[in-house]
């Protein structure tokens, strides 16, 4: 696993319709193949990734926490 901090640096290239609205330097937790979910359904790591979008609004907004 690999724990990401977000960067819309270049979101522009990406194809989406407007700014990500993931704030910057966002943990987000990756396995080592990229994907959320396989046939056994949603992987460990969205719901972690779910619990790391709470903490800003739970009184931890740094990326640091």
């Amino acid at each position: 696993m690999v724990v990401h901090f977000f960067s819309a640096e270049g979101w522009q290239s990406w194809g989406l319709d407007g700014e990500p609205l993931i704030p910057e330097r966002m943990p987000v937790l990756l396995d080592d193949d990229f994907l959320f979910e396989d046939k056994g359904g949603p992987r460990a790591t969205r719901a972690v990734n779910a619990w790391l979008r709470t903490l800003p609004s739970s009184g931890a907004p740094s990326p640091n926490s």
